[in-house]
């Protein structure tokens, strides 16, 4: 097995910022499950890393993929355990990772569709919160996520770990404004609905084929724009014992009862 070369761990240890994976076009998914979600999906990596010496608890799976990765022509590297954590970001690393060019997804065929679910996520900083929605999108087979500006990005180590393979199943659009997303969405004909802790029951309304939820982070909720333009408000009826929801559950539950509804 070929060993990595420093310019490949340099790499490695660069995408770990944002910057690098914005003018690099890639980012790192580390652990089996990730890899075999991105081929379930027909998404392969540009290459793999791993480490013999910590891949024991996974050692049928990662020597699985590998094959895999060799019968596809996938570039594979070795590496030992103090190269391999410098570009980890988990503690207890299960010793592979691949490097995946971000998807360049364009939105407008989407928002074409006659029925459709979307969540557009306003503010929300946190990226394990943002990869546990990704995921529950996946599960319920959510159209796509857009990003406001000021959000986390979809693809930190992070939120790729938190999203268990979401990623490589939802399309995800960044950087938009409140301005953008707003006219995107009416101009295809796409109703958005603001969530939080007052409005309309948010399981009363008979929602159209095509809906877009605004999601906020929990510190800021979402921006005064959507409020401003006369947004319809709704919210998940909860007891008094606490103040809100989580904003991963508050998504999840709305996009399941859509899924549930067989709407989108």
């Amino acid at each position: 097995m070929e060993s990595l070369p420093k310019s490949r761990a340099k790499q490695l240890r660069a995408l770990k910022l944002r910057k690098a994976r914005d003018e690099q076009g890639l980012f790192v998914a580390e652990g089996p499950l990730l890899i075999e979600e991105a081929f379930k999906a027909d998404v392969f990596p540009r290459y793999v890393v791993y480490c013999p010496e910590l891949i024991e608890s996974t050692r049928d799976k990662v020597e699985a993929l590998l094959e895999r990765c060799k019968q596809e022509g996938v570039e594979v590297f070795e590496t030992d355990s103090g190269e391999f954590m410098t570009a980890s970001d988990t503690v207890n690393s299960q010793g592979i990772l691949g490097i995946y060019g971000i998807p360049a997804y364009e939105l407008e065929p989407l928002l074409q569709k006659p029925a459709l679910t979307l969540l557009v996520l306003d503010n929300l900083r946190d990226p394990g919160n943002l990869g546990t929605i990704v995921r529950q999108a996946a599960a319920f087979d959510c159209g796509g996520l857009l990003l406001l500006k000021g959000c986390v990005d979809a693809y930190n180590h992070k939120a790729v770990r938190a999203s268990m393979g979401g990623i490589f199943h939802v399309p995800v659009f960044a950087d938009l404004t409140p301005e953008d997303a707003m006219q995107q969405l009416t101009d295809a004909g796409v109703w958005p609905y603001v969530t939080g802790t007052t409005g309309q029951n948010a399981f009363t309304i008979s929602y159209p084929p095509k809906t877009a939820f605004i999601i906020g982070g929990e510190s800021e909720g979402v921006q005064p724009f959507w409020k401003d333009h006369e947004v319809i408000q709704v919210g998940i009826p909860q007891t008094e014992k606490v103040e809100s929801l989580n904003a991963a559950v508050a998504a999840s539950i709305l996009i399941a009862y859509r899924y549930q509804a067989g709407q989108g």
